[in-house]
């Protein structure tokens, strides 16, 4: 895969501390205001630590026999605290209508802000560079990464080929990423629908691009199914769907 920049996308510290959640589910607030405080315990008249506006995402943890729910958050730096639960509103039990637009919103912007970045490189201007580096890569922890473990199942729900090929535009325009999210969401959705996905992939005239969505939902596979370190599996589901890549590749 072809590499013209180098930057970290992760947060590794803010990742590892969701598995310490039993259950996270993706939220956005629900609050007229469109914003809401995040307090450092449970009850409005604890101490304000934050605030979480419309367009901000958020992972949070029902507690029994509470009115408030534990939230995580990412923006530029963690954020722990609770929320009244009246205030959140679940991404995954948004009717698909609101979910496509989120998705597609989320999408646009990730590709917009990529091209950015990469004019900036080509143009040799380093303030450019620096400037929508953050930018994407922000953008990138906070909006792109948490909407790729919602779009598959999406995808895989409503067979929704414009928004497979939105996806495969911002891919390209992110092209050089260090980032893996993509490679785990598109091989879910090829694993799901695979000839729905060959289908939009074959519509791609550009070969180097057309290459570079095989290798992400072959390395999206690869890290889905258990295999050994030469990329073999007795796992028939995983030979049938690679068998299949492989032999639409070889067309390409």
């Amino acid at each position: 895969m072809t590499t013209v920049r180098n930057y970290l996308l992760t947060i590794l510290t803010f990742l590892c501390s969701l598995t310490l959640f039993a259950e996270n589910r993706l939220a956005i607030i629900k609050d007229p205001d469109g914003f809401t405080y995040v307090r450092n315990r449970q009850g409005k008249d604890f101490k304000i630590i934050d605030t979480l506006f419309t367009d901000d995402f958020f992972y949070f943890q029902f507690i029994s026999n509470s009115e408030w729910v534990k939230i995580m958050a990412w923006k530029g730096r963690k954020i722990e605290g609770f929320v009244h639960k009246s205030r959140v509103l679940e991404v995954e039990k948004l009717d698909n209508k609101k979910l496509k637009e989120l998705i597609i919103k989320t999408l646009e912007r990730q590709r917009i802000l990529a091209d950015n970045f990469q004019n900036a490189w080509k143009s040799k201007d380093s303030l450019a560079y620096r400037t929508t580096r953050r930018e994407l890569e922000y953008y990138s922890d906070t909006k792109y990464d948490p909407i790729l473990n919602i779009l598959p199942k999406y995808f895989c729900s409503t067979s929704d080929f414009e928004v497979l090929k939105l996806f495969f535009a911002t891919i390209w325009a992110d092209k050089g990423s260090a980032n893996e999210m993509p490679s785990f969401s598109i091989g879910e959705c090829f694993k799901c629908n695979p000839d729905l996905v060959i289908e939009q992939l074959t519509k791609i005239e550009n070969i180097v691009h057309r290459k570079s969505i095989f290798d992400q939902i072959e390395w999206g596979l690869l890290n889905h199914f258990d295999v050994d370190e030469n990329g073999k599996s007795d796992n028939k589901e995983f030979n049938k769907l690679k068998a299949q890549l492989d032999n639409e590749r070889k067309k390409g």
